[in-house]
């Protein structure tokens, strides 16, 4: 938990969970009783707050694991599984299934070697990959997987010969899984989640996927079209044999070349040259993050820097509509940084963020001077629930005292909230002489950025 003002936000550490706590809700998780009249709020909230996973499960009302059920079916399966066998519960609708599928085929030259079994469970249909199943126990699991499937998707059941047998939750924990099948290393090996727009990108299949390392970590890059495949080749990317997810997809469909990680866009290039530099700083940016420096505090969302030595942080879901529109910010002074992570540190001398130069330690880098994001679905967009919001934006897993320092350095910050597109004319507009000098004044604005005045705000 991290405070904010008079209220404050529950994060969780390892995955981009949070909750905003307002004023009454933080007094009662410091053990202030609730008054009368909101006892059963407080119980709505503990109770949404345990199934989300920030707090710890009540004992008393806990019931036996969701998936004992599964297990204990698993467990008859077992005898089936004369090899190691993954049975994978996938489903149509499914976006994280559609990013798994198309992982799959991105790997498949690879998993026609697997020294194991993948059984892809949708329904009733199902698909086989590496090692072949008799009909038998294809049938046995195949009912494995519809009861996986009661668990949500993708969900996953490991068998192995003499060891108990693994239920797997999550794209995270499927790939992981897929990963040590092959015979890499899954902490060694980038798996980020899918996005909504992470479907679109990979809706096309691609011609290779290669295999680039950051520092010791495995990182996918899937390509299309084969000069798009000589520059990633130069930039160190290879075949490999293991399963490798897709994490970086380029191409180029028309007349730019164009960078994605999962669904954003990160790069629009328009020659080669400008597809190596930006793919060399997102690697660097990977490499990085492996490796982070002692006081840094890693964000996933996008910032751009200004000429005159400032700069803004924006939500990832706006990164695809700015870069395309990147010349336009470019005349008016602001630069788009590819690079995956947007890393801060904090001044020791000003207490003021900045975003180092990795290139130049001696300077500071740019001071972080706004942040610009979009307002909360419901409710008022109060400057309290856009921090918690933007304090969701860390890095995970996440180092608690990062989280604390992350949200103590984020007060004193201008935030604006609206859509891309009045941030995109916000920061196009007419500078005033306080846009310039970028200095941060202390309980900045939660309305839209007044260049120009957001509709209702």
């Amino acid at each position: 938990m991290a405070e904010l003002g008079s209220g404050g936000v529950l994060l969780d550490t390892g995955r981009p969970a949070a909750a905003y706590l307002s004023p009454t809700a933080l007094g009662w998780l410091r053990g202030r009783p609730p008054a009368a009249e909101h006892h059963a709020q407080h119980t709505h909230c503990f109770t949404q707050w345990r199934a989300a996973g920030f707090l710890a499960p009540d004992t008393v009302s806990a019931g036996p694991a969701a998936h004992d059920d599964l297990q204990a079916q698993a467990a008859d399966c077992a005898p089936s599984a004369r090899h190691p066998v993954l049975v994978i519960a996938m489903a149509t609708a499914c976006g994280f299934c559609t990013q798994l599928t198309a992982d799959l085929a991105a790997n498949a030259p690879g998993l026609t070697h697997l020294d194991a079994s993948v059984l892809l469970v949708d329904g009733d249909d199902t698909r086989a990959l590496g090692r072949p199943l008799a009909e038998p126990a294809r049938r046995r699991l195949a009912r494995l997987g519809r009861r996986a499937a009661q668990q949500g998707t993708p969900t996953a059941v490991l068998l192995s010969p003499d060891r108990p047998p693994r239920v797997l939750t999550g794209f995270d924990e499927v790939g992981h899984a897929l990963v040590e099948l092959s015979g890499a290393d899954p902490r060694a090996t980038v798996i980020e989640a899918p996005t909504s727009c992470s479907v679109n990108v990979a809706a096309q299949p691609v011609d290779a996927l290669l295999t680039a390392r950051v520092n010791g970590t495995r990182l996918g890059i899937a390509v299309r079209g084969d000069e798009v495949r000589r520059i990633v080749e130069t930039a160190g990317g290879l075949s490999d044999s293991g399963y490798t997810p897709v994490t970086l997809t380029v191409e180029r469909p028309d007349t730019f070349y164009l960078l994605f990680r999962g669904g954003e866009l990160l790069t629009r290039a328009r020659t080669a040259d400008a597809l190596r530099q930006s793919l060399a700083a997102v690697l660097a940016g990977y490499a990085s993050h492996a490796s982070p420096e002692r006081g840094t505090v890693p964000l996933l969302c996008g910032a751009a820097v200004h000429d005159g030595g400032h700069a803004v942080l924006f939500p990832r879901t706006w990164m695809s509509d700015l870069v395309k529109r990147a010349r336009q910010l470019e005349r008016a002074g602001w630069r788009l940084p590819p690079e995956p992570y947007t890393t801060l540190r904090t001044s020791p001398t000003t207490g003021a963020l900045h975003l180092p130069d990795p290139a130049r330690p001696e300077d500071p880098g740019h001071a972080v001077t706004a942040v610009l994001t979009e307002p909360p679905q419901t409710g008022t967009p109060t400057r309290a629930r856009l921090l918690a919001s933007i304090v969701n934006w860390i890095a995970r897993p996440a180092a608690t005292d990062a989280i604390h320092t992350l949200a103590a350095f984020l007060d004193p910050l201008p935030v604006h909230a609206g859509t891309w597109q009045e941030a995109l004319t916000h920061l196009t507009g007419p500078r005033t002489p306080e846009d310039d000098r970028g200095s941060p004044q202390r309980g900045g604005s939660t309305t839209a950025p007044e260049r120009p005045q957001a509709p209702g705000n």
